[in-house]
């Protein structure tokens, strides 16, 4: 990988980024631990929890391919959170919501291996290896990043935007701007083009959150509450439960 001869740039911001991304995917924590305290999911959105071990997976790989600490470390310890969270929401959630949690961890648990396998023993040369599992971080990471705009049609509709999960936004936005920030002073397409994508989703969620404040869940329409089912499913309403906290890469 090459590098710009900036420490700032080549080790602060993707030592801050790691230790960011850590902390976003720790952050819906709170909210996970409460729902099972209560043995109920309500509102709370488990999809991204499973989207979280596709993505620390894929990134994961590229990072050791391309043996950069900066992209492993937090991605290493992601796979484990994104496990724990997504097997307690699975517990508490509705059949349509364990059906959504099941498709994505299962196609996870089938792409992955076969990249292992493809760029082990097929793939040409390590240009290609690192590109293969670059191009499956990209995909995954921009789903991590557009998954909580599944709502924005609901918050338009209602002019309520409470199923933003502020915390988690805004820590995908620091997030997204370190590693755009570092994939530039790198020149690593692969990790500045979903990061700077993931930064604009990011921005566009905290518009949506500052043109239609939250309101009181007594004050939604009753459709508005469902969890699991068909179309976009909810982040919880939990903002001032969950700690500020980071997300991965």
């Amino acid at each position: 990988m090459g590098a710009s001869g900036n420490m700032l740039l080549d080790t602060v911001v993707p030592g801050m980024g790691a230790v960011i991304s850590i902390l976003m995917y720790l952050s819906p924590l709170k909210a996970v631990l409460k729902a099972q305290r209560e043995k109920h999911l309500g509102d709370l959105n488990p999809i991204p929890f499973s989207i979280t071990i596709a993505n620390c997976i894929a990134w994961l790989g590229y990072g050791l391919l391309k043996k950069d600490p900066f992209v492993c470390a937090p991605n290493a310890p992601g796979v484990l959170i994104g496990t724990y969270m997504s097997l307690t929401a699975h517990g508490l959630a509705d059949e349509g919501a364990k059906e959504r949690i099941r498709f994505v961890v299962c196609l996870a648990a089938a792409i992955f291996p076969f990249l292992g396998v493809y760029t082990s023993f097929f793939a040409p040369s390590a240009v290609v290896q690192q590109g293969v599992w670059g191009m499956a971080g990209n995909i995954v990471c921009l789903v991590y990043y557009a998954a909580p705009l599944s709502t924005m049609w609901d918050v338009i509709r209602t002019r309520n935007s409470s199923s933003i999960l502020v915390p988690l936004t805004m820590m995908n936005t620091l997030n997204a701007a370190l590693w755009t920030t570092y994939g530039v002073a790198v020149a690593d397409p692969y990790i500045w083009a979903p990061n700077g994508i993931g930064l604009a989703l990011s921005v566009m969620q905290i518009a949506l959150r500052l043109v239609f404040p939250a309101r009181a869940a007594s004050a939604l329409p009753s459709h508005a509450h469902h969890s699991g089912g068909s179309g976009a499913s909810k982040y919880a309403r939990l903002d001032e439960e969950v700690p500020l906290g980071g997300a991965g890469h």
